[in-house]
């Protein structure tokens, strides 16, 4: 472990569920740290300003994301040194596996840095031991004027019927929401209703980013590359 600042570590532990500990209030943690939504089916895990630390791999990341990772070419592929996440997100992996059972600890040999979004916004796909997929966006805009916070959500594989991930993050409730998702490579595009009009948001690299009003996520679509169209319930 590297030492922290301790200023650093108090604005951390805001961002950890209030007590009592052994019942953690995770949507308590979205709130306050500017969460707005993740999509049914996927579960929030936490967003926090980052920290400096250190974390040992786990041997069998790779195998284990590929399964997750079915069907997300940006992501099925073996892992390049611009995978590899740096100390501030491994610490942040770490404090999230200490909240989750043996059975659905993150493998930060999985990682995949699958795109970078405008603003140097990050997205990451990592399995966990029990095959779900996470998806990771870092560098996200904070409420302490820097591009320090992180946002995670971790689900079942997609699938034809899931064909996408979604979520949203806003550093207060004033400013504009950032909204992303992985979808499946025969995802061509998404759509829904947002401040009252329909959005269509292309996919690039498996990736979708949207910035504006939050969506409306019963109006969620996915739009296959074949020109069906299938309803993310």
């Amino acid at each position: 472990m590297i030492d922290v600042e301790p200023l650093i570590i108090s604005e951390l532990e805001l961002m950890l569920p209030l007590p009592p500990g052994d019942r953690a209030d995770w949507g308590d943690v979205m709130r306050r740290a500017g969460f707005r939504h993740a999509h049914r089916r996927w579960r929030p895990v936490l967003v926090t300003a980052l920290v400096v630390a250190g974390i040992v791999g786990v041997g069998v990341a790779i195998a284990a994301g590929f399964g997750a990772f079915n069907g997300i070419s940006a992501a099925q592929r073996p892992q390049t040194p611009a995978d590899r996440l740096d100390p501030k997100l491994l610490f942040y992996i770490n404090r999230v596996n200490g909240s989750r059972g043996a059975g659905e600890q993150l493998l930060p040999d999985s990682a995949r840095s699958i795109r970078r979004l405008p603003g140097n916004v990050r997205i990451y796909a990592v399995a966990t031991n029990d095959g779900q997929l996470c998806v990771v966006a870092e560098r996200l805009p904070n409420n302490n004027g820097k591009d320090d916070a992180l946002g995670m959500v971790c689900g079942s594989p997609l699938t034809k019927t899931k064909p996408s991930s979604a979520a949203t993050f806003a550093r207060n409730e004033s400013s504009p929401a950032i909204t992303w998702g992985i979808a499946l490579d025969s995802v061509a595009a998404v759509s829904f209703m947002a401040g009252g009009h329909e959005v269509t948001v292309p996919v690039t690299n498996n990736v979708w980013a949207y910035e504006g009003a939050d969506p409306n996520y019963g109006t969620l679509t996915a739009h296959f590359k074949d020109g069906s169209r299938e309803p993310i319930g």
